[in-house]
């Protein structure tokens, strides 16, 4: 598949006085996996009722397959939901579950009750079709066996799978899926979250999925769009929003620990100085402003007291919290100073193990913060570019 699959053009939304959405620009080609993830009421499900026609919004236009989708209904646009809570009919077995969407969409009222519905010409053959759909569907999620159950004698992670399943036999063009994992517990997330995923590559269809777990974001997305206060701050793919955040919000949403934030500020030839010590990036920030550094936890270099040597300019730093997580640590630190900063800190299992055996201080170690890791916002919170300085160029600025 190419082309675009969904267009959002300067969507707004709101509720009385209150803004919801903000101006939404937004493509989405045709086959990717795109997530909306962000904090619980940046407005990301609004979006996503808006572009399943569930609310409408105040300005903007929705584009669905090339047609402009404004005025279509929701059964008119090509799309299906899959939501949260699973909305399957809890008195109908599964087999009626899936076939529900293919009934409606297909046979007049009459033909739906048991009785006269076998008496109208031509409905047997409809009928077949929609069995047949439902059997491939049902092939597909590998629930043939669950047909003839209702809903009560499911697993969470069945529900989902036949919910799942009746979105897919009306083969829409956009699956949107409003935070369809939550109601999973830890491991079955993980197995569905997978299994969605391998899905999505194999009908090659397009997935607008809804989440505030960036975990699940990071891992099943081509591209995520990250949403603050009703408003869009980045799309990119799950590398580039990690390694490259555009806001000092993104960065500090996505990961987990979250990203070290600490004050900086800018010298004369504009150089990055942090605690006091000038480092070796420049930015084109006027000297005196003020800036912030952004490093991720796994960046963050630790080593013994009696390891000086093994730290490039090294900060003492006091361990106040160890989270042992078995195969990694994650160390909460103090830098000494004047101002009891914090830093945390992710280690490799074996890599603190050296650093107990060698360590004369069970309760401090030596911190090393490296410029080349850096991310810098201004004071608003907006990336700025860096420049690497060599030392032939810091010689140039000292003379």
């Amino acid at each position: 598949m190419t082309g675009t699959a969904v267009k959002l053009s300067n969507i707004s939304k709101g509720y009385g006085t209150s803004r919801v959405l903000h101006d939404i620009d937004l493509e989405i080609n045709a086959g990717e996996f795109m997530t909306l993830v962000g904090p619980s009421g940046c407005g990301k499900s609004t979006l996503l009722k808006i572009l399943a026609g569930l609310d409408q919004p105040d300005g903007g236009l929705i584009e669905i397959g090339g047609e402009i989708a404004n005025q279509f209904r929701p059964s008119k646009r090509n799309i299906a939901m899959v939501f949260q809570s699973y909305a399957l009919y809890p008195h109908m077995r599964v087999r009626d579950n899936l076939a529900m969407p293919l009934i409606m969409a297909n046979l007049p009222f009459a033909a739906r009750m048991p009785v006269i519905g076998s008496l109208i010409p031509g409905m047997s053959a409809k009928r077949q079709k929609i069995n047949t759909a439902v059997a491939t569907v049902s092939k597909t999620l590998g629930i043939e066996a669950l047909l003839e159950r209702k809903p009560s004698e499911l697993s969470g992670g069945q529900r989902q799978r036949v919910a799942l399943g009746r979105a897919m036999v009306r083969q829409p063009g956009v699956f949107l899926m409003d935070e369809p994992l939550s109601n999973l517990d830890a491991a079955l997330r993980t197995q569905v979250r997978a299994e969605l995923v391998e899905l999505q590559r194999r009908l090659k269809a397009t997935f607008v999925y809804v989440t505030h777990d960036q975990v699940e974001a990071m891992t099943m997305s081509d591209r995520i769009a990250v949403m603050m206060d009703g408003a869009i701050v980045q799309v990119a793919t799950p590398g580039e929003i990690y390694a490259a955040p555009a806001d000092i919000r993104v960065a500090r949403f996505i990961g987990s620990p979250p990203i070290n934030i600490l004050p900086a500020t800018v010298g004369a030839q504009g150089q990055v100085q942090l605690f006091g010590e000038s480092q070796n990036l420049r930015t084109d920030l006027m000297p005196g402003d003020r800036a912030q550094i952004g490093i991720r936890p796994e960046d963050v270099i630790v080593a013994a007291q009696t390891t000086l040597r093994s730290v490039r300019s090294p900060h003492e730093a006091r361990i106040r919290l160890i989270e042992n997580l078995g195969n990694e640590v994650i160390l909460h630190l103090n830098i000494s100073g004047d101002n009891q900063t914090e830093v945390a800190a992710r280690l490799a299992q074996r890599e603190w193990s050296a650093i107990r055996e060698s360590s004369s201080d069970s309760d401090r170690v030596r911190v090393g913060l490296s410029s080349q890791r850096f991310l810098v916002f201004d004071s608003t919170g907006s990336r700025v570019q860096t420049e690497e300085i060599h030392d032939s160029q810091r010689l140039e600025v000292v003379s």
